[in-house]
């Protein structure tokens, strides 16, 4: 089948660490299809400075139509927010329009997504299937709340990657029947235990640190300085924090080493040099991060109410509410002193690797995707 996959969240040499879930997924889906990847660029990305070696292997044409940013900002009470989905979405529309065929159908990678090519599926009768893996729903449906409707009914399938995450739509008044959830998945075959102490090594930390790793973004619901505040309260010299991301500035501190975005496959040794993995999140879909730590079976601590209660039990790590320190600093203590624990931990996560490939995934949502074609 020729499928059009449209988001704004997917890498470049420019941003190469950008949806680099969704970049995995479609990659692999293009084993089965013919794949069109239409990705929105903000214009002021373009004067970032493009990576040597990109972000990958593309197997897929991706188009990149340039729009305005006017970042998200409130002005004069209206949030700018608004007018940058309208260009966007004004730029996703301008390259359907010129497509030299038409796709049996359009896939996108969240709800606003789906709104860009609405009334491009709407004319041409082109089946619609959505991947909704927002961490959260507050405030789409006021923007949008007409619009839902239509999309309701023009959207032949929703995607959900976890329960919250299918609630969610719900409580927004999608149809239930519509709905699968099929988790995030890992590729495995990238994501797999090394050599903790080369990998250290590698990062120029000594292999007697007690290494607490974080990747994503550096802002409050992630809650990377809320690690940062757990180890300035333990004082302990041994323990090194690695954070991977970017966006706000951390909490300054004499123990972190900090690293810019990078692509996917530059991850998997970072990982191996963690002791354990720390995501004091306050909301996901389903955490990617948290997935690829445990295919590198690496012992995590993350938060309790969240969605990552579906991917982590205490045979694997330790769940605390995302806001408390002090819990978040026992939990790091617990782990960085009981050896005993550890070890349990990552033996488990070796016996559960390969539950959730990414391969097994993207068959899943082939098949989803050529029954709804057959079925329009």
């Amino acid at each position: 089948m020729n499928i059009v996959v449209v988001s704004d969240h997917y890498p470049s040499s420019r941003i190469p660490n950008k949806g680099a879930f969704v970049y995995n997924l479609i990659q692999e889906l293009s084993r089965y299809h013919s794949i069109t990847v239409i990705a929105p660029y903000k214009i002021h990305d373009l004067l970032k400075p493009k990576l040597k070696d990109g972000y990958g292997k593309e197997n897929c044409v991706v188009h990149r139509p340039i729009y305005l940013s006017l970042s998200n900002k409130r002005i004069m009470g209206v949030n700018t927010k608004i007018y940058n989905r309208y260009f966007a979405e004004k730029a996703v529309s301008r390259c359907l329009r010129h497509l030299s065929f038409k796709p049996d159908l359009v896939y996108a990678h969240f709800l606003y997504n789906a709104m860009s090519c609405l009334s491009y599926v709407i004319k041409n009768r082109i089946p619609l299937v959505i991947a909704s893996g927002e961490a959260f729903y507050s405030g789409i449906l006021l923007k949008r709340g007409e619009s839902f409707h239509i999309l309701n009914k023009h959207t032949n399938h929703f995607i959900c990657v976890s329960e919250i995450n299918k609630k969610g739509l719900i409580a927004l008044g999608l149809d239930e029947r519509k709905m699968s959830i099929i988790p995030n998945a890992v590729d495995y075959s990238l994501f797999k235990p090394m050599d903790k102490d080369i990998c250290k090594e590698k990062l120029g930390i000594s292999k007697q640190k007690f290494v607490v790793g974080f990747v994503g973004y550096f802002e409050h619901r992630k809650g990377p300085n809320r690690i940062i505040e757990a180890i300035k309260q333990l004082a302990d010299d041994d323990i090194q924090l690695v954070c991977v991301g970017g966006k706000e500035p951390l909490v300054s501190n004499n123990f972190t080493l900090t690293f810019p975005p990078i692509p996917n496959s530059q991850l998997p040794e970072i990982y191996n040099a963690f002791d354990i993995f720390v995501l004091p999140t306050l909301s996901e879909g389903h955490c990617n991060a948290i997935e690829e730590a445990k295919a590198c079976c690496v012992p995590i601590v993350s938060s309790l109410g969240t969605s990552v209660e579906a991917q982590i039990d205490e045979k694997i790590g330790i769940l605390v509410p995302p806001l408390d320190i002090n819990e978040i600093a026992a939990a790091i203590k617990k782990l960085k002193t009981n050896k005993a624990l550890c070890l349990f931990m990552q033996k488990n996560l070796e016996e559960k690797r390969g539950e959730n490939s990414i391969e097994s995934r993207a068959r899943t949502i082939s098949d989803l995707l050529k029954s709804k074609v057959k079925n329009q």
